[in-house]
């Protein structure tokens, strides 16, 4: 009996422990589903939409002003004479006209700043991803913990009987049996952690899809991730290339670069025409009898001092605050991408340490104590010395695993996009 529990607890601490059920949610689709109802992305999507469409106001001149008067002066010579005279009728539009080149500046500005948040709302969906993965990473990892330890523990308890049947007729000393005792105590209060980290990942989980409901989600095994065959450099690039955070400063610096030339060009003067139709005993004219007036002005410029080369100088002082924000957030994208892809290297060497050496070191040091505790030569405490390395170095690797999804998802989120893993 005593043979076969050791020989199964070593088969259970060696095995990789799969608990996926037939209805588990595979992670792209709990990413799917993030994108479509996250809050946070749609709050991005509805403000990129609104400076969308406050872009296009900007194509427009001003509104036409439509006048109608109404005048009952009599006139002097009038009275004199005792005539009659009806009150004066005249109808007017008029319509203020830009400078052209104004129209289509201010119309380029706008569209950049849309174009900003667009970006914004591209890089919300990047950190939505990330966020995901990592919460999906979290929640198995847990979870595998907890079903690895509750396994452990059955077979703790099944070891804690023995050891005091063992004491009971004098064949096993006190020390081994407070020694089990602790063991599984140890067990017991780990599984508690680690469901409650479990729950909080999966809670995690839930606010990012957008859930109302706290119903469990069944999700499939996390694989450590491939080599993705690319150097520091290449993600350096596609950082600068593709980060959306980056492309939203630069379209914000362009913008500004737009702001300081329209600057200048509110010297330009803005036209003003008019046309009007005046009254002929009381009524408004046809169009045939002639009887019109029309007017062109123009803005004078006049106080500019104050005025316009204020705004000039705001201009270029924006625009100067512009180059900075845009080189300080490339080179926060630079640094971001190096230390990302240096996490996910070191992670990914580690998983490999473990998979090709540690682990089958650990599993032959168990299976060679386990033979000595049968032959005799080893004691208990030994033996389960050995069985505690190896379940310490499994539970490390599971971590490791975990680690390099994570470090993928921040690698992705750095290079603006995913990485074909």
């Amino acid at each position: 009996m005593r043979q076969k529990l050791i020989a199964f607890l070593i088969v259970m601490i060696v095995a990789l422990p799969a608990f996926a059920a037939s209805d588990a949610v595979p992670l792209n689709s709990l990413i799917q589903e993030a994108l479509k109802n996250n809050p946070r992305l749609k709050a991005a999507h509805y403000r990129a939409e609104a400076a969308q469409a406050r872009a296009a106001l900007f194509r427009n001149i001003p509104d036409p002003m439509l006048e109608y008067d109404y005048d009952r002066i009599i006139p002097a010579e009038a009275m004199s004479g005792g005539g009659k005279v009806r009150p004066m009728r005249s109808l007017s539009v008029s319509q203020e006209i830009p400078f052209p080149t104004k129209i289509f500046m201010r119309k380029k500005s706008a569209q950049k700043e849309a174009n900003a948040l667009q970006q914004e709302y591209k890089e919300t969906e990047q950190a939505v991803i990330k966020e995901v993965k990592e919460a999906y990473s979290h929640l198995y990892l847990n979870r595998r913990k907890v079903e690895y330890l509750k396994d452990s523990l059955s077979l703790m308890s099944q070891f804690v009987e023995v050891t005091n049947k063992k004491y009971a007729v004098n064949k096993a000393g006190q020390q081994d049996v407070l020694r089990a005792q602790v063991e599984y105590s140890k067990l017991s209060n780990t599984v508690i952690l680690y469901e409650k980290e479990a729950r909080i990942a999966q809670s995690l989980l839930i606010s990012l899809l957008g859930r109302e409901d706290d119903a469990s989600i069944d999700i499939l095994p996390v694989d450590p991730a491939k080599d993705l065959n690319l150097k520091e450099e290449d993600i350096v690039a596609l950082a600068k290339k593709d980060r959306p955070e980056l492309k939203s400063v630069r379209e914000m610096l362009e913008k500004a670069e737009v702001d300081s030339s329209l600057s200048k060009q509110e010297f330009l003067p803005d036209i003003t025409v008019k046309y009007q139709r005046e009254g002929k005993d009381g009524k408004l004219s046809r169009m045939d009898e002639g009887e019109w007036s029309g007017s062109v002005g123009i803005n004078v410029p006049l106080w500019f001092w104050g005025k316009q080369l204020s705004g000039v100088r705001e201009a270029r002082a924006n625009l100067e605050a512009a180059k900075a924000d845009y080189k300080s957030a490339e080179n926060t994208a630079v640094f971001e991408a190096k230390s990302a892809f240096a996490k996910y290297e070191a992670a990914r060497s580690l998983v490999e340490i473990y998979e090709t050496g540690v682990l089958p070191q650990a599993t032959s040091a168990a299976t060679t104590a386990r033979k000595a505790y049968e032959s005799g030569t080893l004691g208990f405490l030994e033996l389960l010395d050995s069985l505690r390395m190896l379940k310490d170095l499994q539970m490390e690797y599971f971590e490791s695993v975990s680690e390099l999804q994570v470090s993928l998802a921040d690698l992705e989120r750095s290079a603006g996009g995913s990485l074909g893993n």
